[in-house]
């Protein structure tokens, strides 16, 4: 499935601790000519088109090598307008990168994507990135777990063995008529159609009792 990557850069992006980042050369691939044969597939869902299209990923734009800590990216690579955190989620302390905060009218400086790092074997790493639907649903943790607003539904991150995982997610489709589907889907699982909308309504019920994450914005 395709994934949009935004990146916020114009040609040369000269950074910190960093190299400067040259823009990356898009190809298309030439057609191919031999037959091919399509394995049958379950159709994607309304939510899963959505989800995965847009995704706001500062790893391509921000250039950390020769950065030993989190705070030299702070200091050195991160550009005015960009915001961060330092949050525990899952099994390790991450710095989270937002391209950029708004306020959120509740004390805090919230964001909507954050491109995430942490420490392996002592030097900052990125491990991915996740965005939520709109300012409506900011990021947000409880009990060392993201939490991410995604297309008409709830999706919720940990860090565990150094990788970002998706560990629970729970969305609703609306057909033309009125109809309403629901899904489901747990982590090393296939997503799947359930009979009612409570895994949904437990994960949003979850997503509005967690603190929303104050970002510190790069002047």
């Amino acid at each position: 499935m395709k994934k949009l990557i935004v990146a916020f850069m114009c040609g040369l992006l000269l950074v910190g601790c960093g190299k400067a980042v040259e823009e990356p050369v898009v190809t298309e691939e030439p057609p191919v000519q031999d037959e091919v044969v399509v394995e049958e597939e379950a159709p994607a869902t309304e939510e899963a088109e959505a989800d995965e299209d847009y995704i706001t990923d500062l790893s391509e734009t921000l250039d950390i090598s020769g950065c030993d800590t989190f705070t030299q990216i702070v200091d050195s690579v991160l550009e005015p307008g960009m915001g961060y955190t330092n949050e525990k989620i899952g099994e390790e302390d991450a710095l989270l990168v937002c391209s950029g905060a708004y306020d959120n009218l509740d004390g805090n400086m919230a964001a909507i994507d954050s491109t995430l790092y942490i420490y392996k074997d002592g030097v900052p790493t990125y491990i991915g990135a996740v965005t939520s639907n709109g300012t409506a649903y900011p990021l947000a943790v409880k009990d060392e777990v993201l939490y991410v607003g995604i297309f008409h539904g709830v999706a919720t991150y940990i860090i565990k063995d150094g990788v970002l995982v998706r560990s629970d997610s729970a969305w609703t489709e609306y057909g033309t008529d009125g109809s309403e589907t629901y899904y489901y889907q747990k982590q090393g699982e296939d997503a799947a159609e359930v009979d009612s909308v409570d895994q949904q309504t437990a994960l949003e019920e979850a997503y509005a009792e967690a603190t929303i994450l104050n970002y510190d914005v790069i002047k």
